[in-house]
């Protein structure tokens, strides 16, 4: 009996020293929830960054945060308890979180090239039309004002109407 007892407690103690370092079934995997929470902090930020009710808040906020479960093939029950998981593992989650942090980065850095080729385009479309202005500008100058012409007008209004202009 003494030898069943010593067996028993140290296949119980081997046991509980295995720490799994997988992730358990039903919880979401890492680099899924990485993804997930990127998008729940994006549409976060997006509802939060305008004043609005909470009434409103509440209506539209489901439907975006409906379509991230949705997009990751997931729901908000799977999602809590992945959440709740993650927390009892802090170094899980910290790595999750960098992750998190680095695709928000290279969004944000996305979003700003765009812009800035935006705006260069703009500003190459500004400074085309200032020297298109400035062209016509040269161009008109560089006329001359042909003064024979407004004598001309003036002799065909004599000749149609002699009474109009006034005599001298």
């Amino acid at each position: 009996m003494h030898k069943y007892l010593i067996l028993f407690f140290s296949v119980t103690l081997f046991l509980c020293a295995c720490k799994s370092t997988g992730v358990p079934n039903g919880i979401i995997k890492p680099n899924k929830m990485a993804g997930l929470l990127t998008e729940i902090h994006l549409i976060d930020g997006g509802l939060y960054s305008h004043v609005q009710n909470p009434d409103t808040l509440y209506k539209y906020s489901m439907g975006n945060y409906l379509a991230a479960f949705e997009k990751f093939h997931t729901d908000s029950a799977t999602f809590k308890k992945s959440m709740d998981y993650y927390s009892t593992e802090p170094d899980k989650l910290s790595a999750i979180y960098d992750s998190v942090d680095n695709r928000v980065k290279a969004l944000s850095d996305s979003v700003a090239k765009i812009q800035m080729k935006v705006r260069q385009t703009a500003q190459k479309a500004d400074s085309l039309k200032a020297i298109h202005r400035a062209d016509s500008v040269k161009k008109a100058a560089q006329k001359p004002v042909k003064p024979v012409r407004a004598i001309d007008s003036l002799k065909k209004l004599k000749q149609k109407h002699p009474d109009a202009l006034p005599k001298k």
